[in-house]
């Protein structure tokens, strides 16, 4: 059983508002305008071939180029890599509302079902908490802090992911909502590497 307080950090949390290979042939300079940071993440332009070769890498190709094509022709970050972990954000708040429904339908409190809801919970609380700091780093230009806080978001749904596949199995499928989460964040780890290679 969830503790009140834990239950009601969790409420608060989904109730929050969101905030606002190599390339040999494409052209990679700094950016000037953050060269005062600690990391200067490269200037990597959103061509045909550079969406191409970050969706080859990412969990689900198609969702990733229909997220990036719109960005052709741009900078890939800040904007392109803040909608990808704005987009993670919002999917992750969905799934752990769809959990909090699915732990709530279920009565016996000594269900193993239920508790693996519960385990499920913290775990994307956990996540989404880490995507805000992922949020924080990407508006300071750490690309290499985003990919880690994003990388442990996924861990964290990846721990779900392990509950859910203990018998009994729960019935609600969520694992296919955890596959999304991670092809979603799969992206923001491909962009991350490309413009802040070996961080």
């Amino acid at each position: 059983m969830i503790k009140f307080s834990f239950l009601t950090s969790f409420l608060i949390i989904l109730a929050m508002p969101p905030p606002a290979n190599s390339f040999q042939h494409e052209t990679i300079v700094i950016n000037p305008r953050i060269t005062n940071l600690p990391e200067t993440p490269a200037v990597v332009i959103a061509t045909d071939a550079i969406i191409h070769n970050i969706c080859s890498q990412t969990g689900n190709p198609e969702t990733c180029r229909h997220t990036l094509s719109q960005f052709e022709g741009k900078p890939l970050f800040p904007k392109p890599l803040g909608n990808v972990t704005e987009m993670a954000k919002k999917h992750a708040k969905k799934t752990a509302k769809k959990i909090y429904a699915l732990y709530d339908a279920i009565k016996d409190k000594k269900s193993a079902v239920k508790m693996r809801y519960n385990m499920c919970l913290k775990q994307y609380a956990n996540a989404m908490n880490l995507l805000n700091k992922a949020d924080k780093s990407l508006n300071r230009g750490e690309a290499s802090k985003v990919k880690m806080y994003s990388s442990n978001a996924v861990n964290e749904v990846y721990d779900c992911d392990q509950e859910l596949h203990r018998k009994p199995y729960e019935p609600s499928n969520l694992s296919e909502e955890n596959k999304v989460f991670r092809d979603i964040v799969s992206i923001i780890y491909v962009i991350c590497s490309i413009v802040s290679p070996g961080k």
